[in-house]
């Protein structure tokens, strides 16, 4: 077998693993429109790209029809790809968008990793569907003496904020009329955004609604920006759209 057969038969096998990752990546941790990736997710990308290059090319070099030792040489060079490509799958896999918690006048994107999982206690906040983050709801405390306490323990203690914090979430079909009281029609959207207005009347006709019967809420992912849009009569979420969903009071 000459060198480059040999990079070839290494090669194959990697753009399959490739192409398998990138399916699961894409379609089920980070389905649109929740591509975007923090510093650690754009290393991980990073590493799994290099791996898988710099395998082939290891064995192109070492490679030597009846050399001695070449087994374990491609032994190794299998092995330390393989780790390197795990360990950025599961980084992607840990940093992937787990819950989408409401707060205030947003939803905010978060991370297993943004959340300290043993103050959760009710396991129906970790039932996360197969594509995209569970929908959840952060409790502004009614009390005046416990938001006193909130601001605080924010302010002076360096705790988590509202939407970081198990112990004031509820499911947000429990608290779906409250989030419709901070939303806003999606026509004064698409009144503030001319140029997303093929998207916006788009997704009107393929939910077969009137724009009046929709209204949307801004979300913020890791990086970037999206609206979520909501059934005016229930609060479901609809759909969501990249556009900017920031406008002006």
């Amino acid at each position: 077998m000459s060198k480059s057969r040999a990079a070839l038969t290494h090669l194959w096998p990697t753009l399959l693993l490739l192409a398998i990752l990138a399916t699961v990546t894409l379609f089920f941790w980070y389905p649109y429109p929740f591509r975007q990736f923090g510093d650690s997710g754009k290393f991980a990308l990073l590493l799994i790209l290099t791996a898988a290059l710099i395998g082939p090319a290891l064995t192109f070099l070492v490679y030597k029809k009846g050399k001695r030792g070449l087994l374990l040489d491609l032994v190794v060079i299998s092995l330390v790809q393989i780790a390197a490509l795990g360990w950025g799958a599961f980084s992607l896999y840990q940093n992937r968008p787990y819950f989408m918690v409401f707060t205030v006048d947003r939803f905010e994107v978060l991370s297993q990793r943004d959340v300290d999982l043993s103050w959760i206690k009710d396991p129906r906040f970790l039932e996360k569907p197969t594509t995209g983050p569970i929908l959840l709801y952060a409790n502004m405390p009614a009390n005046p003496a416990d938001y006193q306490q909130l601001l605080k323990e924010v302010m002076f203690e360096g705790k988590p904020d509202l939407q970081f914090r198990p112990e004031f979430w509820s499911l947000y079909t429990e608290r779906q009329q409250a989030v419709l009281q901070k939303s806003r029609p999606l026509d004064d959207l698409r009144q503030a955004r001319p140029d997303s207005t093929v998207e916006i009347d788009t997704l009107v006709q393929d939910h077969d609604r009137n724009i009046d019967q929709l209204r949307f809420v801004p979300a913020l992912p890791r990086t970037g920006q999206f609206a979520v849009i909501l059934d005016a009569q229930n609060g479901d979420v609809i759909d969501t759209l990249v556009v900017d969903p920031w406008l002006s009071q």
